[in-house]
């Protein structure tokens, strides 16, 4: 619920921003059509995020061979948690030998980014 407010806020702030600087020069409108536009999407995409990223976080333990349910006390914060699944995925990109590990860490990251962008795509697709 939170997260829905929160988006919800973001876009309905987008319209004061753009019709509030309608009175100043190009440069201005610009910048606030900008601005608004940019607070659009993200309040679209924003509802949309902490679901990608909580499965981001169980591609990216499944790719690792870990239980990230029970690897770390800071899984409760998805945020945290994927920091140190980032971290653990480029150390072992960068120290293992292993070409089936490699493939399969990229193949994650790649679904990873996948789910990012359909994230922010049905952010644009919500206005």
């Amino acid at each position: 619920m939170f997260y829905e407010v929160m988006g919800a806020l973001l876009k309905a702030a987008a319209e004061p921003v753009a019709t509030q600087n309608a009175q100043g020069d190009d440069v201005d409108r610009f910048h606030a059509q900008r601005v608004a536009q940019m607070l659009e999407r993200i309040g679209g995409a924003w509802p949309h995020l902490l679901d990608a990223l909580c499965r981001e976080n169980e591609i990216l333990a499944e790719a690792l061979a870990i239980d990230h349910e029970d690897s770390d006390p800071e899984h409760d914060d998805p945020l945290a948690e994927n920091r140190r699944l980032l971290e653990l995925a480029e150390q072992t990109m960068a120290t293992t030998d292993n070409a089936d590990t490699r493939r399969s860490l990229r193949a994650a990251l790649a679904e990873a980014a996948h789910l990012q962008r359909a994230a922010l795509r049905a952010g644009r697709q919500a206005r």
